[in-house]
C-alpha cells in the first residue's frame, strides 16, 4: 500500500509539473493569440477579420486531415515505448509518422493553393478571400511537422518545449508580424502573413529542442525499428475522427461563410475563442494526463490511474466552472472591452459557448482515459454522432437563427460528445470522474461569482471596475474554498510540485489551507 501510495503520489507529481508549466504557458499563449485577433478585428473591422478566420479555417483543416490522427498515437507509444525503455521502437514511431502525414500536407497545400480562387468565389461568395487562402495554404507542411515533433515531447513528459515554441514563440511573433505589418499599411494581406510566417517558422525551432534537448532523431547510433502496423491500427479509427473532429472544429465558421457574410464570421470568431479560454485548463492538464496514464497503463497501475483521473477532473471543475459563470453573466461588456461595439452582436453565442466549453473541460478527459486503454474506434464513434448532429443542427439554424444557432449547434454537439465519452468509461472499466468532494468547489464557484456579479451590477461594468471585480473574486473564491473545506492533502502536493517546477512561493497559501484541512 505505501508503495502505491508513494507512485501515485510521484504521477501526481509529474502531472502538476507538467500542468503549472503548461497552464502558464497556455495562458500566455492564448492570451497572445488572443490580442492578435483583437488587434486584427479592430484594426480591420468585422469583414476582414472573417476574411483571415475563414483563411485560417481552411488551413487548420488541412493541417487535420494530414495528420491522421497521427499525434495521439505518437504520444501514446513514445511515451509507452519510454516505460519500457526501447528507444528503437521510439525512432521508428517518429519516423512512422513523419513517413505519412508530411507528404498529405504537401498535397493539400498544393490542392488548396490551386483552387483557391474557386473555393473563394463558388463557396464563400467572397473573391477577396483568394489571397488569404494561398498564404495560409504554404503553412500546411509547417504546421503539420510542428504537431508530430512536439508531439514527441510530450510523449516524453516534458511539456517545456510545446510551451516554448508552440505557446511562446509563434504567438510572440505572429503578434509582433501582425501589429508591424498592419502598422505599414499592408491590411489583411499582411495580418495573414504575419500569421502565417509565425507557423512556418516553428518546426525549425521545435526540431532544435528535441533535437538537442530531448531525444535525437538523427542519432545514427539508434537504429529504428518501425511499428508502422501498430502505429497504424492504433491511428486508423482517429482517421475518421479526424474528419468529424474537423466538422465539430470548423463547420460553425464555414456555414456561416456560406449562408451569411464574412462579417458574420468575424462577430462569430469574437465569441468562439473568447469563449475557448474555458478549455486552457483542461488542455493544460491532458497534456501530460496522456503520457502519465499510458505509463501506469503499460506498468499495470489501472488503480492509480482511476484515482489521477479523479483528481484532475476536480482541478478542472474548480477553475472551468467560475469562468464559465462571470463569461456568461458578464458577455456583453468581456465582447464590447475585448473587441468593441462592433461585435457585440455576439454576446449571447459567447454564453452559450461559454457553457458547452465548460461541460467540454469537465467531462473532457472520459476522452483521454479511453485513448490510454486503446479504445479508439469508441472515440471514433463518439465524434462521428457529435459531427452529424453537429453538421445537421448548423445546417438547420444557421439561416433561422444565425451565429446564435451556429453557437448551439456547436455547444450542443460538444455536450453530447462529453456524455457518450463518460459513458463509455464507466460502462467499461467502471471509471467516473466524479466524487461528492468536488461539490464543494462547484458550491464556492456559484457563491463567489454570484456575489461578484451583484456587486458589478451596482457599481457599474466599466474595465477597471471588472478588473477590480475580478480580484474580489478571487479573494472571495479562496475564501469560500477554505471555508468549506475543499482542500485535501494532494492538493498541497500538488502546489509544492508546481512550486519547483515554476520557482515560485505558495508557502502562506499552503500554510493557510493546511489550518482548514
Amino acid at each position: 500500500m505505501p508503495d502505491e501510495e508513494s507512485y501515485l503520489n510521484e504521477s501526481l507529481r509529474k502531472i502538476a509539473k507538467g500542468a503549472g508549466v503548461s497552464f502558464v504557458g497556455a495562458f500566455v499563449g492564448l492570451a497572445l493569440g488572443y490580442l492578435s485577433r483583437m488587434i486584427i478585428a479592430r484594426w480591420l473591422g468585422a469583414s476582414d477579420y472573417g476574411l483571415i478566420s475563414l483563411g485560417y479555417a481552411a488551413m487548420m483543416i488541412a493541417t487535420t486531415l494530414s495528420l491522421v490522427g497521427l499525434p495521439a498515437g505518437i504520444q501514446r507509444y513514445v511515451s509507452f515505448y519510454k516505460g519500457k525503455g526501447d528507444k528503437k521502437r521510439i525512432k521508428g514511431t517518429i519516423f512512422g509518422a513523419l513517413k505519412i502525414s508530411f507528404p498529405l500536407s504537401l498535397f493539400f497545400a498544393f490542392l488548396f493553393f490551386s483552387y483557391a480562387d474557386w473555393i473563394s468565389i463558388h463557396v464563400f461568395h467572397s473573391p477577396e478571400l483568394t489571397p488569404v487562402l494561398r498564404i495560409f495554404a504554404i503553412a500546411i507542411p509547417f504546421s503539420v511537422l510542428t504537431n508530430n515533433l512536439i508531439s514527441v515531447t510530450i510523449g516524453f513528459q516534458d511539456i517545456r518545449y510545446r510551451v516554448y515554441a508552440n505557446d511562446l514563440f509563434q504567438n510572440v511573433f505572429k503578434l509582433a508580424a501582425i501589429v508591424a505589418l498592419l502598422a505599414l499599411g499592408f491590411g489583411v494581406i499582411g495580418a495573414a502573413w504575419g500569421w502565417a510566417v509565425a507557423i512556418i517558422l516553428t518546426p525549425f525551432l521545435a526540431f532544435y529542442f528535441l533535437e538537442k534537448k530531448v531525444f535525437p532523431i538523427v542519432n545514427a547510433k539508434v537504429k529504428a525499428i518501425s511499428i508502422d502496423k501498430e502505429l497504424f491500427s492504433f491511428s486508423w479509427p482517429l482517421i475518421f475522427t479526424t474528419v468529424a473532429g474537423m466538422v465539430m472544429g470548423w463547420m460553425d465558421t464555414l456555414m456561416l461563410g456560406y449562408f451569411l457574410s464574412a462579417s458574420a464570421v468575424g462577430i462569430y470568431n469574437a465569441a468562439l475563442p473568447t469563449a475557448g479560454l474555458l478549455t486552457a485548463a483542461t488542455k493544460s492538464i491532458a497534456v501530460l494526463f496522456i503520457p502519465v496514464a499510458s505509463e501506469l497503463y503499460a506498468r499495470n497501475r489501472k488503480d492509480e490511474l482511476k484515482s489521477i483521473y479523479n483528481v484532475v477532473t476536480k482541478w478542472t471543475l474548480s477553475i472551468a466552472l467560475p469562468g464559465f459563470l462571470l463569461m456568461a453573466l458578464f458577455s456583453e461588456s468581456i465582447i464590447t472591452i475585448m473587441f468593441g461595439a462592433e461585435y457585440v452582436g455576439g454576446a449571447t453565442a459567447l454564453s452559450i459557448l461559454a457553457f458547452a466549453f465548460f461541460l467540454a473541460s469537465v467531462l473532457g478527459h472520459a476522452n483521454y482515459v479511453l485513448q490510454t486503454y486503446g479504445r479508439t474506434r469508441i472515440i471514433m464513434k463518439g465524434y462521428f454522432i457529435g459531427a452529424g448532429v453537429n453538421f445537421i443542427l448548423n445546417l438547420l439554424l444557421i439561416p433561422r437563427y444565425g451565429i446564435n444557432g451556429a453557437a448551439i449547434a456547436t455547444g450542443f454537439s460538444y455536450a453530447l460528445m462529453g456524455v457518450l465519452y463518460l459513458f463509455s468509461v464507466w460502462h467499461l472499466e467502471k471509471m467516473l470522474p466524479f466524487r461528492l468532494t468536488h461539490l464543494k468547489p462547484a458550491f464556492a464557484s456559484i457563491i463567489a461569482v454570484l456575489i461578484t456579479y451583484g456587486l458589478a451590477k451596482c457599481i457599474g461594468t466599466t474595465l477597471p471596475i471588472l478588473i477590480v471585480m475580478l480580484f474580489v473574486f478571487l479573494a472571495l473564491y479562496f475564501f469560500l474554498l477554505l471555508i468549506f473545506k475543499s482542500f485535501e492533502n494532494e492538493d498541497l502536493m500538488i502546489m509544492k510540485a508546481i512550486d519547483e517546477r515554476l520557482g515560485i512561493k505558495t508557502d502562506l497559501p499552503r500554510k493557510i489551507i493546511r489550518k482548514f484541512l
